[in-house]
């Protein structure tokens, strides 16, 4: 990790993802970090005190398991914000986070600001957004939806931007299965007419 001191350019990641809006307090105390492929941004054996804006690049999240094997939970990239579960549960995460590729993001020091922040009702909204959009992944595809063909449809009905699903790798994270079985499960619905391949990794629910 390096941080970046280039303040126009700083001034430009936050113009760009409108991050100063997400606020009522003036003049927060906002930096850039960039992370290297690979390089560990969040680990449960760290605690996180920053609230970190991803403006570039890809993060993977995952958790280990017993066995020791990784456990992929998502693949994201901006706008995302990493940190909001940890801003209401002492710094402390249940998952790792990792660059997928070169990451930068725009830090705020959740710690310092804390006081200025329980107080920031824009902020606070912004919180319990992001909140439920993570949690809505589990709610709509662990608990509702048995086999993975039904998830896919679940996913691509609810969960993705006009029905769209573009990438297999990252939504076969978020489906909790590899990404073979997921591109065995669409060419079965493209066979059956309820999908249809738009592009490389790219599909269309065609049913509503």
């Amino acid at each position: 990790m390096r941080e970046i001191t280039d303040r126009k350019q700083v001034e430009a990641w936050l113009r760009e993802g409108n991050i100063p809006d997400q606020f009522d307090t003036p003049g927060l105390p906002f930096r850039a970090y960039r992370y290297e492929k690979g390089e560990l941004i969040v680990t449960p054996s760290r605690p996180m005190r920053h609230l970190l804006f991803l403006v570039a690049g890809r993060v993977l999240i995952y958790g280990i398991r017993r066995d020791g094997g990784m456990a992929p939970v998502d693949e994201l990239d901006r706008p995302v914000l990493l940190g909001d579960l940890e801003y209401c549960s002492g710094g402390h995460s249940a998952f790792y986070a990792q660059a997928k590729t070169q990451a930068t993001f725009i830090a705020l020091p959740a710690d310092a600001c804390r006081a200025l922040l329980d107080r920031d009702l824009r902020f606070l909204h912004m919180l319990l957004r992001s909140y439920a959009q993570k949690l809505s992944i589990f709610a709509f595809v662990d608990m509702a939806a048995p086999t993975i063909e039904e998830r896919t449809l679940l996913y691509m009905r609810r969960q993705t931007p006009g029905h769209e699903l573009n990438g297999t790798q990252a939504a076969a994270h978020q489906l909790r299965c590899s990404r073979r079985q997921l591109q065995r499960v669409l060419s079965a619905l493209c066979a059956s007419g309820r999908v249809e391949r738009t592009g490389r990794g790219s599909y269309r629910l065609l049913e509503p």
